[in-house]
């Protein structure tokens, strides 16, 4: 009971650092600290395995993973790219509900911050057609951003969340693709319930260019999930070939790679990664773990509900998505993995922590993009709170189902 209070205590300065706005990374450091005193480490141990898994390969190979796929994202934004795929899906679709939909989900495609306010100006003229509520206007543009957080390799969250747990990420795509599905669906149950909105093609409009257009500008993204999640290609190398495709292929200016590539280099994140790897080493030292797991299993809470009930907390609390997965998972890893269902309850963690990040107060995209369409928090509450109920669901339905297997 001891240990449990005492890992309560670092998980509580964790929230209220964030809260007073102080940056992941430090909170990270220094909660770090605060464990490795709580359970009377001494400090040259905490400092060691803070650096041991700072330099630790698996830590370095994840931290090249994050850089690829930064770096990837912002070359399909410097050369347009991305404008041209949403401009293809615009000249393809007949009706405006798919418009609305997919503009928003092409954003997501790519681990772009704030990436909600980019798609909101795109879905005001179609959202204007079909006469929608500033809160449904919200609510649409805000959920179907974020469908792909569950199995793409382009997030950091599922790539650390991956190498916490000790698995190939696309493994864990597999095992969260359930939630994707559920996502889309309860969306498009939420968001258009009782809305008609085909729009009539124009029949000057010659569309074989634009699905012509649309293939080519997809193709980089194509490919490097297809060298992911098909040919089992590690993410920093898959990357790699695909930016250096994209190069050779679009003849890419050097100013635009070294743009592209110094706005990749983003310390705050690295700095995360690298801290929630020496945090979890620290718990592991600390030997408080199993003290724990003794404690909760005493109070006959169900497993299931422990995996997704402390990620999904940290979600609410902090908005940012990294963080439920940074600090949830160390916690749950050790208390979990010798159970035979360990991977199904890792994928219920994965599913609560998104979920709560969904529905925070905090996070930056549901923050710009109620301001942008003035919308009332209570009306968009409204919306959001049953198709995140409804991707829970489904991961527990999933869990039972494939249970023991």
């Amino acid at each position: 009971m001891v240990e449990l209070v005492k890992i309560g205590i670092v998980f509580l300065v964790i929230i209220i650092l964030l809260y007073r706005k102080v940056s992941l990374w430090l909170s990270l450091l220094l909660a770090t600290f605060l464990l490795g005193s709580l359970f009377r480490l001494p400090l040259s141990k905490i400092l060691k395995d803070i650096l041991l898994a700072i330099f630790d390969p698996n830590t370095l190979f994840l931290v090249g993973a994050f850089v690829s796929i930064l770096f990837f994202s912002n070359l399909l934004k410097e050369t347009g790219r991305m404008n041209q795929i949403m401009e293809g899906f615009r000249s393809t679709l007949k009706d405006v509900r798919l418009v609305i939909a997919l503009l928003p989900a092409i954003i997501g495609l790519m681990p772009i911050v704030g990436g909600a306010l980019v798609s909101a100006p795109m879905v005001v003229k179609g959202s204007d057609e079909l006469n929608l509520s500033p809160e449904r206007r919200t609510f649409i543009n805000y959920w179907f951003r974020h469908l792909w957080e569950y199995i793409l390799p382009t997030y950091p969250a599922l790539v650390l969340a991956a190498s916490l747990i000790g698995i190939p990420v696309r493994k864990l795509c597999w095992l969260n693709f359930p939630l994707t599905p559920a996502a889309i669906l309860s969306g498009i149950l939420v968001g258009f319930w009782g809305i008609s909105g085909a729009s009539k093609p124009n029949p000057n409009i010659s569309r074989r260019p634009a699905y012509v257009n649309l293939f080519k500008n997809l193709t980089p993204l194509l490919v490097a999930l297809l060298l992911v999640v098909g040919f089992k290609i590690e993410l920093v190398y898959a990357f790699g070939i695909t930016i250096l495709g994209m190069v050779l292929f679009f003849r890419i200016e050097g100013k635009t790679i070294l743009k592209g590539f110094t706005e990749s280099i983003g310390f705050e994140l690295l700095l995360t990664v690298a801290l929630v790897m020496g945090f979890k080493k620290v718990l592991e030292s600390s030997q408080a773990i199993p003290a724990v797991s003794e404690t909760l299993s005493s109070f006959g809470i169900p497993l299931s509900l422990i995996a997704m009930s402390v990620p999904l907390l940290v979600g609410v609390m902090t908005g940012v998505t990294i963080a439920p997965i940074g600090i949830g998972f160390p916690i749950l890893i050790p208390l979990l993995q010798a159970h035979p269902d360990f991977h199904n309850y890792m994928m219920l963690a994965f599913a609560g922590g998104i979920g709560g990040v969904l529905l925070s107060p905090l996070h930056l995209c549901l923050v710009l993009t109620k301001e942008y369409f003035r919308a009332d928090w209570r009306g968009v509450y409204r919306l959001i709170w049953l198709p995140v109920c409804l991707v829970l669901i489904t991961g527990l339905i999933w869990a039972f189902l494939f249970r023991h297997l």
